[in-house]
């Protein structure tokens, strides 16, 4: 995939501008506070139909404007691809995925494949296992449409219980409905689960063999998947299926008493380790970014190995947490794939002459081409 255009009209702090990308490095740098993350972000948008961001689509309209307009050309498999997203004040959202009206924000996903690696990218190591759960939820959702479903129709379950076991007090009309949505969230469980374990499994492979490159063979990692039951590589959709089950009826009690979903995908997590210790807590910060960067590079393999194409990288100020050696090494990794990288220093890249360069400057909401 190759980003070829984009556009942004009354997005964040830019009134109108088009932007060409090169194919291979692109540089956005220039002073804090200008504008170069509102390009990533943008991006990021068309790709998931979400900001990294915010939750609130009303925060990306400029101030004093109705709506924000975002539109994005692509190349994929030598085909055009465009995506346009319009949010307006009192009306919502309106879509088109290749000129075509769609209804849901969901449907754009799988359309192009772009990866973000952000000073944020480091919380996905050491932060909650929610982070983590989205890590592996968006990477998924953008490769697997199946999953996509299955998890929307899982979490409207999820949900829905939740309240009926709030309510199961007062009301013991559910302790007939609970049973019955429980083998509904068997079934979906299942299936998340299992696609979640075959995507650790496939993205372990990579990471590990990432992170032998970056430590001359020093450092070792691994990735644990932490669900409702014991699991190996070979664990399949069914066998996941009737772990869940098991484990819903068992504590069918448990759940009214603390009225609470306690079993299912929605508590997942997954360890990562290096030289078999939980990074979360034994690695050094230096150890952390070596591990994250390592994540976002099988991240790439991951996805050409599932759709047999290249997704886009988006490097938001991530030089500057790396070290000159894990910079080489991400940069020299990157060499056919297109990456998007913001900076407020581009004469860091200056060494970069055998590359495809093209560099743009970024000031208070505009973006000038350099030839």
């Amino acid at each position: 995939m190759t980003v070829k255009q984009l556009m942004v009209r009354n997005f964040r702090n830019y009134e109108c501008q088009v932007i060409d990308f090169g194919e291979g490095i692109n540089i956005l740098y220039g002073n804090n506070a200008q504008g170069k993350t509102n390009i990533l972000e943008a991006l990021y948008i068309a790709a998931t139909g979400k900001s990294y961001r915010t939750n609130n689509y009303q925060d990306l309209i400029q101030y004093g404007k109705l709506s924000f307009e975002i539109k994005l050309s692509a190349l994929t498999d030598e085909r055009e691809n465009s995506i346009l997203i319009r949010h307006s004040k009192g009306k919502g959202r309106f879509i088109e995925v290749n000129g075509v009206k769609r209804d849901k924000i969901s449907d754009i996903l799988g359309t192009f494949n772009i990866i973000m690696f952000s000073p944020e990218t480091l919380e996905i190591v050491k932060g909650s296992p929610q982070l983590r759960r989205k890590f592996l939820d968006i990477l998924l959702c953008q490769t697997d449409r199946k999953y996509l479903f299955y998890l929307q129709q899982y979490n409207k379950l999820i949900k829905n219980k939740s309240v009926a076991l709030r309510r199961g007090r007062e009301d013991r009309k559910f302790d007939e409905v609970i049973p019955v949505w429980n083998e509904r969230i068997s079934v979906l469980g299942g299936k998340i689960a299992a696609l979640r374990n075959e995507t650790l499994h496939k993205l372990n492979r990579h990471m590990n063999e990432e992170i032998k490159k970056i430590t001359s063979g020093k450092e070792t990692s691994l990735l644990i998947y932490n669900t409702f039951c014991e699991c190996s590589e070979n664990s399949d959709e069914k066998y996941f299926e009737n772990q869940l089950r098991k484990k819903l009826n068992e504590g069918i009690e448990k759940e009214f008493r603390l009225c609470q979903c306690l079993y299912g995908p929605h508590r997942d997590d997954f360890e990562i380790l290096l030289n078999g210790m939980n990074s979360r807590h034994y690695c050094s910060q230096g150890q952390q970014r070596t591990l994250a960067l390592s994540l976002i590079i099988s991240q790439l393999y991951y996805i050409k190995e599932v759709k047999n194409e290249k997704p886009v990288l988006l490097l938001d100020d991530v030089m500057s947490e790396l070290d000159l050696s894990r910079q080489e090494y991400l940069l020299n990794g990157l060499y056919d794939v297109q990456t998007m990288i913001t900076t407020t220093d581009a004469l860091a890249f200056s060494n970069m002459d055998n590359r495809k360069i093209r560099r743009f400057y970024v000031e208070n909401g505009k973006v000038f081409y350099e030839s």
